[in-house]
Formats: structure tokens, sequence, C-alpha cells
């Protein structure tokens, strides 16, 4: 229970109507409270129902082959390509195989190796009854040369059919950056499981070995087709060559130059050489004529080089020796000098005749150097003129050899690709190996009963949850103060639980609890409410209270009549007005026998204190309507209800007043004008927000002053956790005399 503390804040509705709280913590525990049976509900539900489904499946086995990417390479010959692997590593190459292996080709290769076609789990349509009837037939047991159309096509559609079974249940995945990849198979059998995934992954290391024997035939084949075609061509180009040089003539050597090119070369060396020694024979014989004329020759290098000068000189030497030494001795005119003089005179002449003939030598040398330069000269023009005629010819000819060559050369170049091609086509390794083998899975893979059961468990409560805060959010009700307050900018003065008899209508016991049993929690939130009210205005508190709803069937009633008997048993001259004059129902509620009521005294028929009743149980006096009267509206506008409410207002300490729904009429709205407060009542959870809302809205537009809200008939079990916390209740009701 709650009522308003005398320090609670004034509240601005006008600016607050109609604003949604939002949804904090505190209201995700309280949610979890009280909707807790939703929520377990709920998540034993689904977990019910997965577990049911889980049972349902089949259960599936999946066996795991490994396939790796062989990286290694194995030169077999020095400087030829690799023989195992050519594939490259990265994450690209390996997405293509994981194509590969999950092609329809190699599903293909796998069904017709191990006959999957005729497999009912993999062709339901194997063992069907028509093809049992095709093997009755007598007819099929007739050997049969040829297959008609339809079996054909039959076999292909079975042969489809095994194929994307296969698949359906294949999975390849790369395992993380390396080059390896999982071959995955999935089936009822676990035993069947491994040998599809065994078989894939063998299938696949075959399917490269295959391909690369494929791929080393076709280039041999081209090769072989290639290598003849460049025979034929070299051997044309050679006959051409050799053809064109006997038609012109040409004869080369061994290196390949024509023998007039040689001969040329060999003359222009000779020549070279003889003009050489032409001019250094020049120069001797201009040198030893110009010291002949001189009578020097004698003293040049080529005389001094001739050995018969030099043996006259040398006995001209030891003449003279002899003559001087007998010149002193005899005198010029002895005969020996005489003699020796004589000789000395021949020996001159014999070396002037020497020098002479030396002179007439290098002469002679002269004119046979310059006649063999002469002869050298002849034979080059000559070869030259034979060369020229040969020079044209020569360009066909080295077109024609170097056409010759460069199919020589295309034949030796392709010849040893196809030796080397022929050399590995033994030898091929597949890129790919098996480096892990499938064995037999000891538990189904699918489901995980475990994990799915156990993923079920949160997923329920999270749905529950979901539930719940959907029912709490899409409920139109309210269930706390903190609701109430955040929509309507108004106080909620206290929270009026619900008591027992007073669902089926029967409401009079609610109201006797003042009464009888002054102690309760009923009791203790009429006296919050009449709290609430007082302090609303300390200084002057509201003699007049209206109270009323949105609504019909809110418990408004029952409220005003609690608080007419809780002020009357406080000491208060009370008296309760049933102000709702369509549907009356204030002396149902309190009881009693009553002649005459509200309408007689407006309509001036009868005073007031001849319509004035008592409350059978209290000292309440009671003012009700019997009689709904014509038109309710105009009655209350009129001056006779604002003087009826004066002179209550005089004799009484207190007047509450039952008023109409605000919704449905204007009475409410006409009466508030008279009131001191108004007492503004809301139903626990049943009262959609919306009419709560515009209720309030047409109050505060008729200027009425609502002290605060009422939120009435809150369910004794369920609206403690809105109302005490956390804490049980029943800490809280040991203050309770229920």
């Amino acid at each position: 229970m709650s009522a308003l503390d005398t320090n609670t804040p004034k509240f601005s509705h006008e600016a607050q109507i109609g604003v949604v709280p939002e949804f904090t913590l505190v209201d995700f525990l309280r949610l979890m409270k009280v909707r807790a049976r939703v929520i377990i509900g709920t998540t034993v539900v689904v977990v019910a129902l997965v577990t049911i489904l889980v049972m349902q499946m089949t259960p599936l086995y999946s066996a795991t082959a490994v396939v790796m990417l062989d990286q290694r390479k194995n030169n077999v010959v020095e400087n030829t390509e690799s023989t195992l692997t050519q594939l490259p590593s990265d994450q690209v190459t390996v997405q293509n195989q994981v194509q590969i292996l999950t092609s329809l080709e190699l599903a293909g290769r796998v069904v017709d190796r191990q006959k999957l076609a005729q497999d009912t789990a993999f062709n339901p349509r194997a063992n069907s009854p028509s093809s049992l009837l095709k093997y009755l037939n007598p007819l099929s047991w007739l050997p049969v040369k040829t297959k008609t159309r339809s079996d054909v096509q039959g076999e292909d559609l079975a042969r489809k059919n095994a194929i994307h079974a296969l698949l359906s249940r294949l999975t390849v995945d790369p395992i993380g950056t390396s080059t390896s990849m999982k071959v995955i198979y999935q089936s009822e059998d676990p035993y069947r499981a491994a040998w599809i995934a065994n078989s894939i992954a063998n299938a696949y290391v075959e399917d490269q070995l295959d391909s690369k024997f494929d791929a080393t035939k076709k280039a041999t084949l081209w090769l072989s087709n290639r290598i003849s075609e460049l025979s034929r061509q070299a051997q044309l180009a050679d006959t051409a060559v050799q053809q064109y040089k006997a038609e012109h003539n040409i004869t080369t050597t061994a290196n390949g130059t024509s023998v007039v090119e040689q001969q040329i070369a060999d003359i222009n060396s000779q020549l070279i050489l003889a003009k050489t020694d032409l001019a250094e024979k020049q120069s001797n014989y201009g040198r030893l004529s110009e010291m002949a004329k001189v009578g020097r020759a004698s003293d040049s290098a080529q005389v001094l080089a001739s050995p018969l000068i030099a043996t006259l000189r040398s006995q001209e030497t030891v003449l003279n020796g002899q003559m001087a030494d007998l010149s002193n001795k005899y005198g010029p005119r002895h005969p020996k000098i005489l003699d020796m003089q004589a000789q000395k005179t021949n020996l001159d002449t014999k070396i002037n005749e020497e020098v002479q003939r030396v002179v007439v030598s290098k002469k002679n040398e002269v004119e046979a150097a310059q006649a063999h330069v002469s002869s050298l000269q002849q034979s080059l023009q000559q070869l030259e003129t034979q060369g020229a005629g040969q020079n044209k010819a020569e360009v066909q000819l080295t077109a024609l050899q170097s056409a010759a060559t460069s199919s020589r050369s295309m034949y030796e170049a392709f010849l040893g690709r196809l030796n080397q091609s022929q050399g590995r086509e033994g030898i091929q390794a597949p890129d790919a190996r098996v480096i892990s083998n499938a064995e037999v899975p000891v538990s189904p893979s699918y489901p995980q009963t475990a994990l799915v059961i156990g993923l079920s468990i949160p997923a329920g409560l999270l749905l529950g949850f979901a539930l719940a805060f959907g029912a709490e959010r899409l409920d139109a009700g309210f269930r706390t103060t903190s609701q109430l307050e955040s929509l309507l900018g108004v106080p909620v003065l206290a929270t009026v639980p619900e008591v027992l008899g007073t669902e089926k209508g029967v409401i009079t016991n609610a109201t006797d609890f003042i009464l009888d049993r002054p102690t309760s929690s009923f009791a203790e939130a009429v006296r919050g409410l009449q709290l609430g009210i007082g302090l609303s205005r300390i200084d002057d508190p509201p003699k007049v209270i209206i109270v009323t709803s949105s609504v019909p069937g809110e418990g408004k009633t029952t409220l005003a009549v609690s608080l007419a008997r809780m002020a009357a048993r406080s000491g208060k001259k009370t008296v309760i007005v049933d102000g709702d004059l369509r549907r009356p129902t204030l002396a149902k509620v309190i009881g009693g026998e009553y002649q005459n009521g509200i309408v007689e005294v407006l309509l001036d028929k009868l005073p007031l204190d001849q319509c004035l009743g008592r409350d059978p149980r209290s000292n309440v006096y009671v003012l009700p309507c019997l009689v709904a009267p014509a038109s309710p509206a105009d009655i209350l506008a009129s001056d006779a209800m604002a003087n009826l409410v004066k002179n209550l207002e005089q004799c009484f300490d207190l007047v509450i007043i039952d008023s109409a729904p605000v919704l449905p009429v204007n009475d409410t709205k006409i009466l508030s004008r008279l009131a001191d407060a108004v007492l503004f009542v809301v139903r626990w959870e049943r009262t959609p927000r919306e009419a709560t809302v515009s209720a309030m809205r047409a109050l505060t537009d008729a200027h009425a002053v609502v002290v605060g809200v009422a939120l009435s008939r809150a369910d004794s079990e369920r609206f403690r956790y809105y109302s005490y916390g956390y804490q049980s209740y029943s800490s809280y009701s040991k203050y309770y005399g229920e």
C-alpha cells in the first residue's frame, strides 16, 4: 500500500500527459517475477518441441578425409621443369581445387566407379516396382545387342540423380591458411560415409594424374606432328641452298665463305706485304744512289754489309799500314812502295766495282718488287671482277641459308622438347595427395542432440522474455504507480487491492471492510487515499470531493463509499451524494431503504432534510439518486445543484460526490466546477491507457482540480510485486488484519 507523503513534489501533468515511461532494469526484474509463468512455460514448451523434433530426425554420420596440395618439387633432370606439383599455393588455387572436388565430373567418376546409380541410397528408383517388373519380364532375360533410346535416357537420369544425391551430402572446406582441404561426406550409414569420402579423395588425386597424362599425350602428339613438318621444311631449305650454289657456280670453304672471297683476302694480304717491301727497298736504294753521286757509296750500310767489301777494306787497311812502314825506311820511289801503291789502286778499283755492283743489285731488287706489286694488283683486279658477279647471287644465297638455318633450329628445338616430354611421361605425379583417410565415425554428427537441446533452453528463455515483454508492453492497463504518474503527471495516492467477492459484482463486501476489518490492506489503502487528499491542500483541506473514473466498472462507487465511511469513523460529519444521475448505484452499494433522493431536491419537490438518508452501518449521511431524470446534464448544470453543494458544504465537514465516468458523458466535467478536489480512479491492469489519458485530458480541459489517482482493484497475488518491491508480501502482511 502507498499514500501520498508530505514531501511529495507537485506534478506538472499539463506537460506530461501521454508521455510513455522508459523500460528500466527495475521494470525488467519485476517482469521476471510477474511473468515467470509465461517465461518458464515458454521455455519448457520450446525445449519439449525441440527435443521431440531432434528425436524424430534421422541421424547422419560425417566422415572426413584430408587432401593436401603437394608443394614439393623433384627435379629429375637438371634444367628441366618440375615433374611434381605445378600449382601455386595461394588461396585462389585452393578455392579452385574445392570447385573441382565438388564438380559434377568428379562426382560422376565416383558414381561410375562405385556403381552408385544402382544403389537405392543414391537412386531410390533403383528398386522401384517398375524396375522389378522389368526384371520379371522374360523378354529382359534375352541378350540384347543394342540399347533402346529409352534405356539410355533412363540410365542417364539414374546417373544424374546419383550424382546430385552424392553432391548434396558432400562438403569441402579449406583448412585455415594451409593448402589442405577437408572432404566431408554425410550418410545415414557410418561405413558408407567413410567409404564415399575416401572414394572422392582418391578420385580427385587420380583425376589430377589422368589430367597430366592426357596433357602429356596431347603435347607429345602435337610435337611429333610439328617435328615431322619442320623436318620436311628443313630438308627443302637445304636442298634449295645446294641447288642455288650449283646453278651459280658458288664454291664455299669449310667456314662457309666462297673461294673467290678467300682468294681476294689472301691476295690483299700479299699485296700489303709486297707494297711494304717495295717501299723499304725504294728507300734503301734512294739513299744509296744519293751517296753514290757524292762518291760516298762505300760508306753506306748496304755496301758495308757486303762481305767482299769488308775483305777488301781489311786488305786495304793492312796495305796502308805496310806502306807507312816502308815509306819511313825507303822513300816514296822505292820499288816496294810503288808495288804497294799499285796494289792499293787495284784494291780501290775492286772496291768501286763492288760498290757499283751493290748499287745495281739494289736497283734490281726495287724493280723486282715493283713487278711483284703490279702482278698482285692485276690478280686482285681479276678476282674482284669475278667476285662482283657472285655478290648478287650470294645475297639470295644468304637468304636461303638463313631460312635453312631457322628451319633446322626449330626442328632441333622441338625435337629436344619431344625427347624431354617423352622422358617425363613415365614419372608424372599428381599435384595433390591424401594425407588422412576418412575413418568410420562412431557417433552421429547431425543432429547434435545435446547441443541443440542445450541451445533450445536459452532460445526458449529469450522467446519467453520476448512474449512477456510483448504482453507487458501490449497490455493496455496499468500495474505500477510509476506508469500512471509518468503517463498522467498526477500522483498516485494509493493502490487499492481487490477484495474477495467484488469480482462478481457483490461489491458490498468491500465497503464493509472499512468497518469490519479496519486494519486490513484494503482499509489501509483507503486511509492512504484520505490522507493524500487531505495533504493536497494542507492549509485548506478540500471539503467537496468528486470521485470519478474514465469508464464504468473501475470501482469508483466502492471507493467513494469507503472514503465516506473512513471519514465518518474518524469523527467527521460526512455526506455522500450520488452524482451519477444516469446509472445511479450508490443506494445499492450502501444498502438500506431510501424514499427520496437528489432528484427531488433539485426539482424542488422536497426539502433537503427529507431526502437525506443514513448509512445503516455508519454515521454517513446519504443523498441517493432513486429515479433517473430526463436531462441529467441540465440538472447538474443548474443553479439548484450549485446551491445544493453550497448547503451541503455548510452543513457537513466532508462532501463526497460519486460522479459518472468522464468519457461516456459530460456530467463529471460539469460537477468539477463545484468541487474542491477530484479523485480519479483507474482500475489496475484493466483500464485502457488511451481511455485514461483521454479522460485526464478532458478533466484538465475542464479545469478540474485532480488531486490524485487511485489504482483500484489490484490483484492481491500479483500487485505486491509492483507495490512492495522485491520483498515478500509476507513481510508486510503482519501489519494487516486480513
